[in-house]
């Protein structure tokens, strides 16, 4: 499943990283050996001066048309045998835990991760909710090839946020 995202960020102050994708990306949300991952890629790389910044992935994901999203939503739970639980729409937002959220830095071959994050979605400006993944995160030499953002979820956390963002486009809709 892809969905299109207006904002893609990654800040590493402890690092001086800063990973943002040139205008808007695609977020694909696949599977794979049980484990159910959400990807960005082709990410660009900069320096953070200023070391005051928040460490963790800033997105905003587009929930329009609403429609189609309820479409892509509920067939992507179906291809991966997710029940989808009922969500109050009056729910200000949806917290679940990664297993894993890394972003891979090729040009300083090293992961940037974290193993205990929360990811929070909420309602953003119209048409649209943030995530945000905030966690103690700390880097890594490791050889890569693409400057990419990616995060690990249990099948019943990916539930709980589909889930959310299906409750929210159907309010919206």
């Amino acid at each position: 499943m892809l969905l299109h995202c207006p904002r893609v960020q990654a800040l590493f102050p402890q690092e001086h990283i800063r990973l943002e994708h040139d205008g808007p990306a695609w977020m694909h949300w696949t599977e794979h050996g049980g484990t159910l991952i959400l990807k960005v890629g082709d990410l660009k790389f900069g320096e953070i001066d200023e070391p005051g910044e928040e460490s963790g992935f800033f997105l905003e994901v587009e929930m329009i048309p609403h429609e189609t999203l309820v479409h892509k939503i509920e067939g992507f739970a179906t291809k991966h045998n997710l029940i989808l639980p009922p969500i109050d729409s009056s729910a200000p937002s949806c917290s679940v835990q990664p297993i894993l959220a890394a972003c891979h830095i090729p040009g300083q071959k090293k992961i940037i991760f974290a193993e205990e994050s929360r990811l929070e979605a909420r309602p953003g400006k119209a048409g649209t909710v943030e995530i945000a993944v905030q966690g103690e995160f700390r880097a890594r030499p490791v050889p890569c090839q693409e400057a990419d953002m990616v995060i690990h979820l249990t099948p019943y956390d990916l539930a709980q946020l589909l889930s959310y963002l299906r409750t929210l486009a159907r309010a919206q809709g």
